[in-house]
């Protein structure tokens, strides 16, 4: 009896002994396993770490900029109108139901005086409008407008025939150069021949004039 209990204990334990082997190396296996997975997952984390924002440990490198484009200039037209042209002023016309004022210059007003050569006082204002009135009274002429004045007159360069007569009327002695210096050098040149207001006895700047100064700031000398 004790002999065959003897033989069924070595033949169960022959038995079971490759289980219990197997079992110990499939354990062993998974230790290796999940220990590299652990190490997968932790340097996982650690490259997320550092895109969410914390500091890298070389310098990145740089993201090529394309060169900016050139800005395109865009050229606004200047507005125009035209019509017959009406003079209100020495420097001042109604065109196609616009108060215009000729800009670069300034002419003398309605009741301002001059005195000529003989001495004799007149108005000088009322001379230059008269002037005006035969140059391009009546007569079809273009406008560049280029904004408004304090009144709210357009404010622009008038050509009549293609010619420009604020520089038409500075030239001729009838208006002086102001605010801008696109009349000057005609200015100088009218000063020079004397021609208009440069050859009377005694005239007066008219912004003098409007600022009510009677001795006001002498154009001629």
């Amino acid at each position: 009896m004790e002999d065959m209990l003897s033989g069924v204990a070595s033949q169960y334990l022959a038995e079971w002994w490759w289980l219990l082997a197997l079992a110990f190396a499939v354990a062993i296996l998974r230790q290796v396993a999940f220990g590299k997975r652990s190490r997968r997952y932790r340097r996982s984390r650690g490259n997320s770490s550092i895109r969410a924002g914390r500091p890298r440990h070389r310098a990145a490198s740089p993201v090529p900029v394309a060169p900016p484009r050139p800005v395109r200039r865009v050229e606004i037209p200047t507005r125009t109108i035209s019509g017959k042209a009406y003079v209100t002023d020495g420097d001042g016309v109604r065109v196609a139901g616009h108060e215009v004022r000729l800009a670069g210059l300034d002419a003398p007003e309605w009741d301002q005086k001059a005195k000529d050569r003989n001495g004799r006082w007149f108005n000088h204002g009322r001379f230059v409008k008269s002037a005006l009135i035969r140059e391009i009274g009546g007569k079809h002429v273009r406008v560049a407008v280029e904004g408004k004045d304090k009144f709210g007159r357009l404010l622009g360069t008038v050509t009549c025939n293609g010619r420009d007569v604020g520089e038409w009327l500075v030239r001729e002695g009838h208006a002086i150069a102001a605010y801008d210096d696109r009349y000057k050098r005609v200015e100088r040149e009218a000063r020079k021949a004397k021609r208009g207001m440069w050859g009377h006895a005694h005239n007066f700047d008219p912004r003098a004039h409007r600022h009510r100064k009677p001795e006001g700031s002498p154009t001629t000398r």
